[in-house]
């Protein structure tokens, strides 16, 4: 029996057992370490692919999301079995999400709007559903492929779900590695052009997104170590914003918000190109990312 055969045995007899409701949360346990051992991006493409066209598997997922929404008002009674059987149900939505055609499908399908109640709580509910909340931004990171098929599709579903401001929510409130999930999918978006104009349409929108970036620095700088790719991050977005900083006589609030840790050295440590004479492209990307930014806010306002 070839190894082959045996995986495709496997995630069949999976996907069939899934329809017993009795073993239902033993069935995602093992489903989710079947997911694990895909060593390979296409072996998990195409799980995931498998999953989205097998009947009712979609439908039987979205149930498990819904059924924890009553306890959302009171989550001191979700139990951790019940968090942990939430949390399989979207890591293997978030396989789903691997291949392009599930990825579509999925935001056709509206996923997001039923991911968002997990995303609206307050600051003290989200702390009791971390893991729920991180695994609900990967699932979202996973969709948020903008430079593939689909991509420009993907975009303005993603924005229509309000996902900006959820992030924005996360990043507020969220403990270390939920914002910096959280502001990579932000990132991702301030890339795209229509994700740019998007949050800079609207004074109130704009002036949100970089009065959260804001407080980010300040969460750096008082009570936390970041890591490298969390200053990429931030500086991406800001460097995104500085680029349509003309638009709309938004200029003075870029300047206004903007931190000036981040190029006063605070971050030293991190973001100090190594004083090796041979340094790959990457030791320069922050600090080359930070000059350019400079030169975009302390250019004189055009006439």
């Amino acid at each position: 029996m070839s190894n082959s055969w045996e995986r495709r045995y496997r995630m069949d007899l999976l996907i069939v057992n899934l329809r017993e409701s009795s073993i239902r949360g033993n069935v995602l346990v093992e489903l989710n370490k079947f997911i694990i051992h895909q060593s390979t991006e296409a072996m998990r493409m195409d799980l995931g692919f498998h999953l989205w066209n097998s009947e009712l598997t979609f439908p039987i997922l979205l149930q498990e999301v819904v059924a924890v929404y009553p306890k959302l008002l009171d989550p001191t009674i979700l139990t951790m079995t019940e968090t942990t059987r939430l949390c399989n149900a979207l890591n293997v939505i978030q396989c789903m999400a691997s291949h392009p055609d599930a990825r579509i499908g999925l935001l056709r399908a509206n996923i997001p709007y039923f991911l968002n109640p997990f995303l609206q709580v307050s600051e003290n509910v989200m702390r009791l559903l971390q893991g729920v909340t991180l695994s609900i931004l990967d699932l979202i990171a996973e969709l948020a492929k903008f430079d593939e098929s689909y991509g420009q599709e993907i975009l303005l579903l993603l924005l229509d779900t309000q996902v900006v401001h959820l992030c924005l929510h996360c990043i507020l409130h969220g403990h270390q590695q939920i914002r910096k999930v959280a502001t990579f999918i932000l990132v991702k978006i301030l890339m795209q052009e229509k994700g740019l104009k998007y949050c800079c349409t609207l004074p109130a929108r704009f002036l949100l997104v970089i009065q959260v970036l804001h407080q980010l620095v300040d969460k750096f700088t008082c009570d936390e170590i970041p890591c490298l790719q969390q200053i990429k991050c931030v500086v991406q977005c800001y460097l995104c914003l500085s680029r349509v900083a003309w638009v709309g006589g938004i200029y003075d609030a870029v300047r206004t918000y903007f931190p000036q840790q981040l190029i006063d050295n605070t971050f030293g440590n991190i973001t100090r190109v190594s004083p090796s004479s041979c340094f790959s492209p990457d030791d320069l990307e922050i600090p080359n990312m930070l000059h350019q930014l400079v030169l975009n806010l302390t250019r004189q306002p055009p006439q």
